[in-house]
């Protein structure tokens, strides 16, 4: 599980007086993400499944969080031990579009089939990514998460929340039903 909050976020465990009446469900069931092409894609959208192949991977980058809180640090915080965490990009293509796909650090994990100091390895270049990079070049996808709107760039992403590799026989008899 992963939190992510920015820089004045923060969260309270158990807060004295508060009462929780009821819980929200933790994820959507795989049953309610809504397939769609790159191409249809609209910010802010949820819940959506996209299956495509992988065009382009850029290198991880890396930073360092608050091993408990897991927010990032700014370097101003002292007798703390920080954690390190990591976020990758790659480029998703369906043919009705492509779009940057953001891959946070358990995401990255799956993706790569490498936990978090096999991945620290690749931080100061120590060791190449290159060798990832192009394994997962051409790899089909199935990945489910939510759009949002890059204002910096001014471009769709999708942020991942699951990453499986696609199976080609359940994707023939999907395209065979509908």
């Amino acid at each position: 599980k992963e939190l992510h909050f920015g820089d004045k976020g923060g969260m309270e465990v158990n807060p004295v007086g508060i009462t929780i009446t009821a819980i929200k469900e933790e994820s959507p069931s795989p049953k309610s993400y809504v397939r769609k092409g790159i191409g249809s894609l609209q910010p802010e959208e949820q819940n959506i499944e996209l299956v495509g192949t992988v065009v382009q991977v850029f290198d991880p980058r890396f930073f360092l969080v608050h091993p408990e809180t897991g927010k990032r640090l700014q370097g101003t915080e002292t007798g703390v031990a920080p954690a390190l965490s990591y976020v990758m990009n790659a480029v998703l293509d369906d043919g009705s579009g492509n779009i940057r796909c953001v891959f946070w650090k358990n995401q990255t994990n799956n993706l790569v089939g490498k936990n978090d100091s096999e991945m620290a390895q690749f931080k100061d270049g120590a060791v190449s990514f290159d060798d990832i990079k192009t394994e997962l070049l051409g790899e089909e996808l199935k990945l489910r998460g939510r759009v949002k709107k890059n204002d910096m760039f001014d471009r769709l992403e999708f942020n991942v929340q699951f990453v499986e590799k696609a199976n080609p026989e359940e994707e023939l008899a999907r395209s065979q039903n509908v």
